[in-house]
Parts: C-alpha cells; sequence; structure tokens
C-alpha cells in the first residue's frame, strides 16, 4: 500500500501535470517534436497519479490511455532515430 499524498502534495500533482499537458498542446500546435510527446507523457502521467489517488475511474482511464500512447510514440520516435542512424 502506499501513503496517499496530503492535499498540498495532490494538488502539487494536479497542477504540475497540468503545466506539462498545455506545454505538449503548446510545443504540439507549434509542431515541435518529439518534446511534444515527451511533455506530454510526463502531463498524463502525473493526471494519471492523481486520479489513482482521488479514486476517480474515468480520469484514470483517460490519462492512462493517454500516457500509454504518448509513450508509444516516444518509443516509435526512438526507433525510428535509431534507424535513421544505421543502429538498428
Amino acid at each position: 500500500m502506499y501513503n496517499m499524498p496530503n492535499k498540498h502534495g495532490l494538488l502539487l500533482i494536479k497542477w504540475s501535470g497540468t503545466l506539462l499537458c498545455l506545454i505538449g498542446i503548446a510545443l504540439t500546435s507549434f509542431n515541435i517534436y518529439p518534446a511534444n510527446i515527451v511533455f506530454g507523457l510526463i502531463g498524463s502521467g502525473l493526471w494519471t497519479l492523481a486520479g489513482v489517488v482521488q479514486n476517480d475511474a474515468p480520469l484514470v482511464l483517460v490519462e492512462a490511455v493517454a500516457t500509454v500512447l504518448y509513450f508509444i510514440g516516444v518509443v516509435v520516435y526512438i526507433i525510428h532515430a535509431l534507424t535513421a542512424w544505421g543502429i538498428l
């Protein structure tokens, strides 16, 4: 079992996740890749954590799916980069 963060800790997680998600959205709008998916991954990961702590199933579902998709995007980017460099 884990210790639930206090109210201020949860607020920090939520606001940090919000800020990082918004940065990811802004980077996407300016087509700055792959930084957009890295910020989105971390932001959505924090929101997934907040949803788990709050026992909020819809929030966990949406953000966990977003986190998985962002993670896949990071993996695909790494694979393409390694292929382009002739490592794979």
